[in-house]
């Protein structure tokens, strides 16, 4: 995965956003009415100072009435109400394409990470995902929006308020600007201590977030091992450190309106001693200093706007580094153009000399090699850790091996189309997942088409329809998030239920009866190859009942495969897997409390 490195100053902050534009575009007729509103608001304001000018010369020269004040204060309400509503015509179009660019930017970003391979799961926590899919997004939002008014907003009103204060006094308006080098200085260096501090609080919110869920997801674990307090600890610990760089953060921040504020104050003074000697040797008028003062306190804004611009930007440019650091990251696995056909499908999986190792890790396979024929159940034994479920993912080519090819009715899978391969596969896994979805929905995941009759006949093959129907409101009960409404039995058969439903050639089991009785996997079984007659199955088990029923039996050892043939041919020739069976055997009886059955 890409880092991201930024200078830290506010025009590559800037630069960061290039990535929004094709976004901006598609909003452009929104923005150019935001942008024309807000000039318009901005010239109204700019109008107000002109009428009181008027009005404090017709005071100071005796020539004011009732009529003419009233008239003043008339314009002046107009307008206050043509602000009002063109303020809320630049607030709506303005607003509104930055929710859109949101929208769009998240289902990117998301379908973006769908596409990832294993790897980069692996090395990402969820956590971190989590915190760039939300915080980040919220944050870039916030910069977008808000950032991209207040910048524009800035740069109209300060330009046409200059352009009145210059109207009325060319030598006041210099003296006016002197402190302006003097922001842009403060301006540069504060920005870039922002810019590398938001990066820190963007990051530790990340870790603090992965450590919260960790805490959710595992609170079963945390309440049996009585580790409330030291989960409670860690989680007050990473929030500590979210909250010192928040606070480092903020005192950076904060320095900008003092500072402006300062540099305004100066430009106050400067107003008041220049600007009522030239009133007092009448080369202004009194309407002129009051006007060219209020001229002042408009450009106060745009003056502190900017600060508040370049914050946002710098926080939105670290929160978008950080996004951009995802939609960066390349899937590495290649996919190719082919799309398996039926005659390849039914010509089976064969694996030769297949070597394998976790990114960082030692080999987990080595030199494999087997064959998983069409329309027959095909099982991989041997003790935990010996690389069952690795081959199995490789054989879905989740992950490419590090040596030897798989292949499909003969041809290299990296020639399929990626998308188009893994659609011959369904996949139940150790830890079944379900989703926090109705019954029928976790069943017809990825069938539009699945009719509740069909639902109900898989949950019979599944030996789970009986126990749905139990259910007050049978298969339209939401089964709550990772289905911790359901037992694990339960879970195990919703998840086989939804793998038979989808109708692929390939089924593959990764140990899925572990909280199954023996005898209701062995009805499960029984009904899947009556039912499903052309799948081809694969399966790892450590139950006897299990694989001993497959066609052909791989027995794996320490990443490698030592044998293979049917049940009744490996007791004969493998005194590895006769040692493994009556293990098996004896685990099984002594958890029964029966006699050992090897049959």
């Amino acid at each position: 995965m890409r880092e991201v490195h930024f200078q830290g100053d506010w025009l590559n902050g800037l630069r960061a956003f290039r990535v929004l534009f094709p976004y901006l575009k598609e909003f452009r007729a929104w923005l150019l009415l935001g942008i024309f509103s807000l000039a318009v608001v901005d010239f109204l304001q700019l109008c107000i100072p002109l009428i009181i000018k008027w009005a404090v010369d017709d005071l100071t020269l005796g020539r004011a009435t009732s009529a003419g004040l009233l008239r003043y204060a008339g314009w002046i309400l107009l307008l206050a109400l043509g602000i009002g509503v063109f303020r809320y015509v630049w607030r709506l179009s303005l607003m509104t394409p930055t929710r859109r660019v949101e929208e769009r930017l998240r289902n990117r970003i998301f379908q973006h990470i769908l596409s990832l391979s294993e790897d980069f799961f692996m090395a990402m926590p969820s956590g971190d995902i989590m915190a760039r899919v939300v915080n980040d997004l919220n944050v870039v939002r916030m910069a977008v929006g808000f950032g991209m008014v207040g910048l524009m907003d800035a740069f109209v009103m300060g330009a046409a308020t200059l352009v009145f204060m210059v109207w009325i006094s060319r030598s006041l308006t210099a003296y006016v600007l002197i402190p302006m080098p003097f922001l842009v200085m403060a301006t540069a260096l504060i920005s870039r201590r922002i810019h590398w501090r938001a990066q820190e609080v963007q990051r530790q919110f990340s870790v603090l977030t992965e450590t919260v869920r960790e805490g959710i997801s595992g609170i079963r674990v945390i309440r049996a091992a009585q580790a409330e307090r030291a989960q409670g600890e860690k989680v007050e610990r990473e929030g500590r450190h979210l909250l010192q760089k928040n606070l480092a953060l903020a005192k950076v921040r904060g320095v900008f309106f003092p500072v402006l504020m300062l540099l305004v104050n100066l430009s106050m003074v400067i107003v008041l001693y220049f600007g009522g000697r030239d009133t007092i040797l009448a080369r202004i008028s009194p309407g002129d200093f009051v006007a060219f003062t209020n001229y002042l306190m408009l450009l106060t804004w745009p003056m502190m706007a900017m600060g508040w611009v370049i914050s946002l930007i710098q926080r939105g440019a670290a929160s978008l580094g950080r996004i951009n650091e995802l939609l960066h990251s390349r899937p590495s696995l290649k996919s190719g153009k082919r799309h398996p056909s039926d005659r390849e499908t039914r010509e089976g999986i064969e694996a030769r000399g297949v070597s394998f190792a976790y990114p960082g890790g030692r080999d987990i396979l080595t030199d494999c090699s087997l064959r998983v024929a069409p329309r027959k159940v095909t099982a991989l034994v041997g003790e935990i850790g010996c690389g069952k479920t690795t081959l199995l993912l490789l054989l879905m080519r989740l992950f490419d091996p590090k040596s030897g090819v798989i292949s499909l009715g003969g041809r290299d899978i990296r020639t399929f189309d990626l998308d188009a391969y893994r659609r011959c596969f369904s996949y139940v896994s150790q830890e079944p997942v379900v989703f926090s979805e109705t019954i029928f929905q976790n069943v017809a995941m990825g069938r539009e088409d699945l009719t509740k009759t069909e639902a109900a006949e898989i949950l019979k093959v599944a030996r789970l329809f009986e126990e749905v129907e139990g259910f007050p409101r049978g298969m339209e009960t939401v089964v709550g998030e990772r289905g911790v409404t359901l037992s694990g039995g339960q879970r195990q058969r919703l998840a086989l239920a939804r793998a038979l439903a989808a109708r692929r050639p390939f089924l593959v089991l990764d140990s899925p009866f572990s909280s199954v009785d023996v005898a209701t996997e062995r009805e499960i079984l029984a009904a899947i190859r009556a039912r499903y007659s052309d799948l081809t199955i694969i399966m790892s088990s450590q139950r006897l009942a299990t694989f001993m029923k497959a066609d052909r039996i791989y027995l794996m050892s320490r990443g490698t495969i030592q044998a293979s043939g049917s049940h009744d041919e490996l007791l004969k020739q493998s005194e590895a897997y006769r040692m493994l069976v009556r293990e098996i055997t004896f685990q099984q009886a002594f958890q029964t409390g029966g006699t050992p059955d090897a049959r």
